[in-house]
Protein backbone atom coordinates (compact mmCIF):
# COMPACT_ATOMS: atom_id res chain seq x y z
CA UNK A 1 0.00 0.00 0.00
CA UNK A 2 0.99 3.66 -0.80
CA UNK A 3 2.53 5.65 1.61
CA UNK A 4 1.62 9.25 1.63
CA UNK A 5 3.78 12.43 1.16
CA UNK A 6 3.04 15.25 2.37
CA UNK A 7 3.50 18.33 -0.28
CA UNK A 8 4.01 21.08 2.14
CA UNK A 9 0.89 23.56 2.43
CA UNK A 10 -1.19 26.19 1.43
CA UNK A 11 -0.92 29.66 2.11
CA UNK A 12 -1.10 29.66 6.48
CA UNK A 13 -4.95 28.39 7.81
CA UNK A 14 -5.60 26.63 4.64
CA UNK A 15 -4.59 23.40 5.69
CA UNK A 16 -2.28 20.83 4.50
CA UNK A 17 -1.77 19.01 0.89
CA UNK A 18 -1.58 15.44 0.68
CA UNK A 19 -0.21 13.98 -2.64
CA UNK A 20 -0.66 10.33 -3.02
CA UNK A 21 -0.76 10.94 -6.98
CA UNK A 22 0.73 7.62 -9.47
CA UNK A 23 0.87 5.72 -6.18
CA UNK A 24 -0.69 2.29 -8.74
CA UNK A 25 -3.95 2.63 -5.86
CA UNK A 26 -6.55 0.39 -6.89
CA UNK A 27 -8.71 1.35 -3.79
CA UNK A 28 -8.92 3.77 -0.72
CA UNK A 29 -8.46 2.17 2.53
CA UNK A 30 -9.33 3.22 5.95
CA UNK A 31 -5.70 4.39 6.60
CA UNK A 32 -6.48 8.20 4.39
CA UNK A 33 -5.16 10.89 5.75
CA UNK A 34 -8.25 12.48 7.11
CA UNK A 35 -6.58 14.90 9.99
CA UNK A 36 -8.15 18.00 10.55
CA UNK A 37 -5.61 20.40 8.92
CA UNK A 38 -5.23 18.20 5.76
CA UNK A 39 -7.76 20.12 3.08
CA UNK A 40 -6.63 18.90 -0.08
CA UNK A 41 -6.00 15.60 -1.41
CA UNK A 42 -4.90 14.43 -4.88
CA UNK A 43 -5.49 11.34 -5.71
CA UNK A 44 -4.37 11.51 -9.89
CA UNK A 45 -3.33 8.94 -11.86
CA UNK A 46 -3.90 5.82 -10.16
CA UNK A 47 -6.40 2.99 -10.47
CA UNK A 48 -9.21 4.16 -8.38
CA UNK A 49 -12.18 2.54 -9.71
CA UNK A 50 -14.67 3.75 -6.69
CA UNK A 51 -14.33 6.41 -3.95
CA UNK A 52 -14.88 5.17 -0.53
CA UNK A 53 -13.78 6.05 3.04
CA UNK A 54 -13.77 9.79 1.96
CA UNK A 55 -16.82 10.43 4.76
CA UNK A 56 -13.88 10.95 8.01
CA UNK A 57 -12.25 13.73 5.37
CA UNK A 58 -15.31 16.04 6.27
CA UNK A 59 -12.66 19.19 6.44
CA UNK A 60 -11.62 18.41 2.68
CA UNK A 61 -11.87 21.87 0.36
CA UNK A 62 -9.79 20.08 -2.71
CA UNK A 63 -9.95 16.72 -4.26
CA UNK A 64 -8.82 15.80 -6.79
CA UNK A 65 -9.07 12.17 -8.70
CA UNK A 66 -8.12 12.71 -11.95
CA UNK A 67 -7.10 9.84 -14.58
CA UNK A 68 -8.05 6.99 -12.65
CA UNK A 69 -11.30 4.40 -13.65
CA UNK A 70 -13.98 5.98 -11.57
CA UNK A 71 -17.34 4.48 -12.88
CA UNK A 72 -19.16 6.26 -9.68
CA UNK A 73 -18.64 9.55 -7.85
CA UNK A 74 -21.62 9.01 -4.86
CA UNK A 75 -18.60 9.30 -2.65
CA UNK A 76 -18.57 12.69 -2.34
CA UNK A 77 -21.74 13.64 -1.01
CA UNK A 78 -20.36 13.90 2.69
CA UNK A 79 -17.84 16.24 1.97
CA UNK A 80 -19.81 19.29 2.38
CA UNK A 81 -17.29 21.73 3.07
CA UNK A 82 -15.59 20.82 -0.51
CA UNK A 83 -15.04 23.91 -2.91
CA UNK A 84 -12.96 22.14 -5.75
CA UNK A 85 -13.90 18.88 -7.02
CA UNK A 86 -11.56 17.46 -9.94
CA UNK A 87 -12.88 14.25 -11.77
CA UNK A 88 -11.71 14.31 -15.59
CA UNK A 89 -11.25 11.58 -17.51
CA UNK A 90 -12.49 8.66 -15.56
CA UNK A 91 -15.34 6.41 -16.77
CA UNK A 92 -18.14 8.40 -14.73
CA UNK A 93 -21.41 7.66 -16.21
CA UNK A 94 -23.88 10.37 -14.10
CA UNK A 95 -23.52 13.26 -12.10
CA UNK A 96 -24.16 12.28 -8.54
CA UNK A 97 -23.38 13.12 -5.14
CA UNK A 98 -23.23 17.05 -5.15
CA UNK A 99 -26.93 17.64 -3.80
CA UNK A 100 -25.24 18.81 -0.15
CA UNK A 101 -22.05 20.25 -1.72
CA UNK A 102 -23.53 23.79 -1.27
CA UNK A 103 -20.31 25.45 -1.25
CA UNK A 104 -18.53 24.23 -4.46
CA UNK A 105 -17.07 26.22 -6.80
CA UNK A 106 -15.20 24.43 -9.39
CA UNK A 107 -16.02 21.38 -10.95
CA UNK A 108 -13.95 19.55 -13.42
CA UNK A 109 -15.74 16.34 -15.14
CA UNK A 110 -14.04 16.59 -18.29
CA UNK A 111 -13.55 13.36 -20.02
CA UNK A 112 -15.87 11.17 -19.14
CA UNK A 113 -18.69 9.26 -20.10
CA UNK A 114 -21.35 11.28 -18.62
CA UNK A 115 -24.99 11.78 -20.82
CA UNK A 116 -26.63 13.96 -18.46
CA UNK A 117 -26.10 16.98 -16.26
CA UNK A 118 -28.61 16.59 -13.56
CA UNK A 119 -27.82 17.31 -9.91
CA UNK A 120 -25.14 20.02 -11.39
CA UNK A 121 -28.24 23.30 -10.41
CA UNK A 122 -27.89 22.28 -6.31
CA UNK A 123 -24.76 23.77 -6.85
CA UNK A 124 -25.39 27.11 -6.72
CA UNK A 125 -22.06 28.48 -5.87
CA UNK A 126 -20.36 26.70 -9.06
CA UNK A 127 -18.09 29.55 -10.56
CA UNK A 128 -16.31 27.54 -13.41
CA UNK A 129 -18.19 23.86 -14.79
CA UNK A 130 -15.88 21.63 -17.07
CA UNK A 131 -18.65 18.95 -18.71
CA UNK A 132 -16.24 19.17 -22.22
CA UNK A 133 -15.47 15.75 -23.60
CA UNK A 134 -18.38 14.02 -22.80
CA UNK A 135 -21.38 12.52 -24.53
CA UNK A 136 -24.10 15.15 -22.97
CA UNK A 137 -26.83 15.99 -25.88
CA UNK A 138 -27.75 19.03 -24.83
CA UNK A 139 -27.10 21.51 -21.95
CA UNK A 140 -30.18 21.86 -19.69
CA UNK A 141 -31.26 24.60 -17.30
CA UNK A 142 -28.51 25.99 -15.84
CA UNK A 143 -30.42 29.20 -14.68
CA UNK A 144 -29.84 28.09 -10.82
CA UNK A 145 -26.08 28.37 -11.39
CA UNK A 146 -26.14 32.26 -10.82
CA UNK A 147 -22.42 32.49 -9.87
CA UNK A 148 -21.34 30.67 -12.84
CA UNK A 149 -18.51 32.22 -14.32
CA UNK A 150 -17.45 29.75 -17.30
CA UNK A 151 -18.91 26.73 -18.72
CA UNK A 152 -16.69 24.54 -20.48
CA UNK A 153 -18.87 21.62 -22.99
CA UNK A 154 -19.05 20.63 -26.42
CA UNK A 155 -22.57 18.90 -27.02
CA UNK A 156 -22.88 15.32 -28.38
CA UNK A 157 -24.21 15.68 -32.00
CA UNK A 158 -26.04 12.49 -32.41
Amino acid sequence: MAVAQVDGALAQGEGSVVNWSGQGLQKLGANLPCEADVHTLILDKNQIIKLENLEKCKQLIQLSVANNRLVRMMGVAKLTQLRVLNLPHNSIGCVEGLKDLVHLEWLNLAGNNLKTMEQVNSCTALQHLDLSDNNIPQIGDVSKLVSLKMLFSVLSIT
